[in-house]
């Protein structure tokens, strides 16, 4: 089945319109919202950050909203979840206007970076709320089409925000774009509240503000002794696979701005990044293209396996030429192989994970997503010139992807028969 005859299926359906709807808007108004960020401090000749802080400020933004999963898993498992979904859209919303305030104000300050971080933080409760109504709006068979389809939708609706974003920033200020993306979330905030049910299917009482921190610890715990092994395998790669894909982001951003920066221009290329970035989402694109039609002949494990095997000869061939369109052809591969891991990831742990732990789960997994994405600024921070002006790292991605591409259908059969040995906890 073709990504465009999964897509007009999946339609069809009430509950998956209306979550398609929901998941486009609230991702096209993060696209625009990031354009604005990136043009007021990565790209701001005002605020000429070293590279090397960029980076590991990449880590400062993403490590603390990545500890707030635990929290965004347990009330998933607990509370309405398309409650949730609206509430944190509502903060959502308030934090963008709070940014758009304190740049008009030019107040870049720490308050700044906060109500920055607070968009990004909930935003963790919306997506993983979307990854666990799935199943409650698909029916089982389709699960794979609906990962597919959902989450890459997601991600050209966030390029298409971008494209959006980088239009009204051409013709007016970084405040006018967070009031275009604020815009954005007030549609979302109107989708989220048509969701149909999306469960949990037997909510818990709300836990009070006091007893969250329990619960967290409870719920955590859970998910520890009942998640079978297969889903902890799941889990650690998709902390692996972000290492390649967030390593040559943050390299990419290093070289465009310096050696590749035009002349001129004191802070860099923000179109070659742009198209680089753009290359990255036409390999998400690609990735849930293939995906329907392809697991349809191979199991998602075979199939992942086989398509991180293609991406790291392509990325070997391109390692040693270090130009702006090789780089935004290794971005390309690198993004089409991350992808192909989620998707296939987002569908077993679906088919492996009972209803009552998928909250937690889709967030633990949110979780493994930003640690990656942390390890791999750390790494960059430490080991990139400051220019980013050398070949070598694209060696080690090839060769990351393709051990991973080696070792992935062992450690599944593995996984698979110890499940099948000893499950683990009546849930599974």
């Amino acid at each position: 089945m073709t990504f465009v005859r999964a897509l007009v299926m999946l339609l069809r359906l009430h509950g998956f319109r209306r979550l398609f709807l929901a998941r486009v808007t609230s991702q096209g108004s993060d696209g625009v919202f990031q354009v604005a960020l990136a043009s007021h401090v990565l790209f701001n000749p005002e605020q000429n950050t070293d590279p090397r802080l960029i980076a590991f400020a990449f880590a400062v933004v993403l490590l603390p909203y990545s500890i707030l999963g635990p929290f965004a898993g347990t009330l998933l498992d607990r509370w309405p979840r398309r409650r949730v979904i609206v509430v944190s859209q509502l903060v959502r919303l308030a934090a963008m206007l709070t940014v758009a305030g304190l740049i008009v104000l030019e107040v870049t300050d720490l308050g700044f970076f906060l109500a920055v971080l607070l968009v990004f933080s909930v935003n963790r409760f919306i997506l993983a709320g979307f990854s666990a109504a799935l199943p409650h709006v698909v029916a089982r068979e389709h699960l794979v089409s609906g990962n597919a389809v959902a989450p890459t939708s997601g991600s050209v609706a966030y390029f298409l925000g971008g494209v959006l974003g980088g239009v009204v920033r051409a013709l007016g200020p970084d405040a006018l774009v967070v009031l275009a993306a604020a815009a954005g979330v007030l549609s979302a905030v109107w989708a989220a509240r048509r969701l149909p049910f999306i469960g949990p299917d037997e909510p818990g009482a709300g836990p009070r503000a006091l007893h969250v921190l329990a619960e967290v610890g409870r719920g955590l715990a859970e998910a520890a002794r009942t998640l079978p092994r297969r889903a902890r395998l799941l889990l650690a790669l998709v902390f692996v696979s972000r290492l390649p894909f967030g390593y040559v982001l943050l390299h990419t951003l290093l070289l465009f701005r310096g050696p590749f920066a035009r002349p001129g221009q004191a802070v860099g290329d923000v179109l070659g990044f742009g198209l680089a970035a753009a290359a990255a989402a036409a390999g998400f694109g690609l990735a849930a293209v293939v995906a329907p039609w392809l697991t349809q002949r191979w199991h998602p494990i075979a199939y992942s396996a086989r398509l991180l095997a293609l991406s790291a000869l392509a990325a070997v061939a391109l390692a040693p030429w270090l130009t702006p369109w090789t780089v935004s052809a290794t971005n390309f591969v690198v993004s089409f192989a991350a992808q192909t891991v989620k998707i296939s990831t987002d569908s077993l742990l679906q088919a492996h994970v009972p209803d009552a732990l998928l909250g937690r789960t889709f967030t633990l997994q949110d979780m493994m997503y930003n640690f990656g994405l942390v390890a791999a600024a750390t790494l960059a921070a430490w080991t990139l010139p400051p220019g980013g002006a050398t070949t070598w790292p694209f060696f080690v991605v090839a060769a990351v992807l393709g051990v991973l591409a080696l070792v992935l259908p062992g450690l599944w059969r593995r996984a698979s028969a110890s499940d099948a040995r000893a499950p683990l906890g009546s849930g599974t």
